[in-house]
């Protein structure tokens, strides 16, 4: 019977593009193992995982109440008919893994009462309420930041791997800078897009945002006034603008290692993923961190900042006439922003090598 790993985690790029680099090296490691994720039905997992050629299971989603209404009366019915499919799913398994998401807390559960060992990572500096809800069952922690790690219980013993992202994005952050220029070179011939005028890239996570959106278009005449292009990603479940000479708006990126490479300056919201990715490719960034949630992406946000590596500004202050306003001083840093990019990212290997051992120990 073949030794089986089920990556649970999904609904942003933030929880599924972790899930996936580590899937894709442990893959590389023991190609002979058998890989499973799972994931509910309107997450963006529904078509990274599928073209990484990983199979892909549904489970229910079941979103937790945030406020008093009749459905916490509900949830706890939900979560157990979850609970109860999520064991079907793990009953085979060798040992299972979670990044967060929708999918999470009924895997952990059902791992939990089928004594399966449980791995968790943590891509924000404060950690979400799916992880929590794991932890206490968790073999091993690992987390991005370590910020993480100052939390109680078993959080204080996590061990702090980085963040797990994509092959393609440290292979072109370790280019020698004729080969990256000449890629460079290519994306903007791609797009479409002048080589000698200053790049902008924008996107808000991988559901876009309207707020982002809004100040971006109504940027835009200043920005050709300035001679700066801008590729915008707007988000798929958004109407696409028109493009003009200076501005290609796409639905989503999928090659991001090429569009970092591209660029000269990120606008984007302070996912974990996304200040993984800066980190590792070296650019500067405006970052907005997402008002909601438990503040985890302006914590995510600050060690970029703290670097000189970036501007965060509140998601209620930014808008066109701030951007405008402080474009000059704002392309300033960019421009002699010098840090280098960091190159190999181990946290891949870190996860995957524990799993290893794990399985391998059993």
């Amino acid at each position: 019977m073949k030794t089986k790993v089920i990556f649970a985690g999904g609904g942003t790029a933030g929880h599924v593009e972790p899930a996936l680099a580590v899937a894709n090296w442990l893959r590389g490691a023991k190609p002979e193992w058998e890989y499973r994720f799972v994931g509910t039905k309107n997450g963006l997992e529904n078509q990274l995982v599928p073209q990484a050629g990983f199979e892909l299971v549904h489970i229910p989603k079941v979103l937790m109440p945030r406020k008093l209404s009749l459905s916490i009366l509900i949830w706890p019915i939900k979560l157990l008919h979850a609970t109860w499919q999520g064991i079907k799913i793990c009953r085979d398994a060798d040992l299972v893994i979670g990044f967060g998401g929708y999918a999470c807390p009924p895997i952990y559960l059902a791992a939990a009462i089928l004594r399966k060992p449980i791995f968790i990572h943590e891509a924000n500096s404060i950690p979400g309420w799916a992880n929590k809800l794991g932890a206490p069952f968790a073999k091993q922690i690992f987390v991005a930041f370590t910020r993480a790690q100052l939390k109680i219980g078993r959080w204080r013993n996590a061990k702090l791997s980085g963040m797990p992202i994509r092959v393609e994005i440290i292979k072109n952050s370790t280019l020698s800078k004729p080969d990256a220029d000449q890629k460079r070179r290519l994306q903007l011939e791609k797009w479409r897009l002048a080589q000698d005028k200053p790049t902008i890239l924008v996107f808000g996570g991988s559901q876009g945002s309207r707020h982002i959106n809004e100040a971006i278009l109504q940027s835009l005449s200043t920005f050709t006034e300035k001679g700066v292009q801008v590729v915008h990603s707007v988000g798929r479940d958004n109407p696409l603008p028109t493009s003009t000479e200076n501005y290609l708006p796409l639905s989503y990126i999928e090659d991001m290692s090429s569009a970092y490479l591209a660029c000269d300056l990120v606008i984007a919201r302070s996912g974990a993923l996304t200040c993984a990715e800066l980190s590792a490719v070296g650019k500067f960034a405006i970052l907005i961190p997402l008002p909601i949630g438990n503040g985890e992406q302006a914590a995510n946000a600050s060690d970029l900042q703290a670097a000189g590596a970036a501007e965060v500004i509140n998601d209620n202050k930014f808008n066109a006439s701030w951007l405008i306003s402080n474009w000059d001083e704002i392309w300033s840093k960019a421009k002699n922003y010098q840090a280098k990019p960091t190159g190999e990212f181990s946290a891949s290997e870190i996860i995957a090598n524990a799993i290893i051992e794990e399985i391998g120990g059993k």
